[in-house]
């Protein structure tokens, strides 16, 4: 697995695969409970693309000149502001992470650019 988030370090691939993985994260559950399977099989398979999503992040932002610390806004739920169709804006937050470790240049880049 090691080899995974070593593959996804670029920002190019990062963005890649943390698209497709809040895709899966959150299109999976809302598919299968289209499709009336248990809701519960929905969950599983929805958190475990979604920790996939933490961990690679986190990888990316350990790569990057930011703390890792950014994280804690994807665990944590932040149910504030208005609600639209059942969804809280607030839960926006929780990209705060993948949007910070998209951007952020690795720190190899950075060195080359102050030199």
């Amino acid at each position: 697995m090691n080899a995974f988030f070593e593959a996804h370090r670029s920002r190019r691939r990062y963005w890649l695969a943390s698209t497709i993985l809040l895709i899966a994260a959150f299109g999976l559950p809302s598919l299968i409970a289209l499709l009336g399977a248990p809701p519960w099989m929905g969950f599983l398979l929805g958190a475990a693309f979604y920790i996939l999503l933490i961990l690679l992040t986190y990888q990316r932002l350990r790569d990057a000149p930011f703390s890792s610390g950014w994280i804690v806004l994807m665990i944590f739920s932040f149910n504030v502001g208005p609600a639209w169709n059942g969804i809280q804006l607030g839960f926006l937050l929780n990209l705060v992470p993948v949007i910070v470790a998209g951007i952020a240049p690795a720190k190899p880049e950075i060195e080359r650019l102050a030199t």
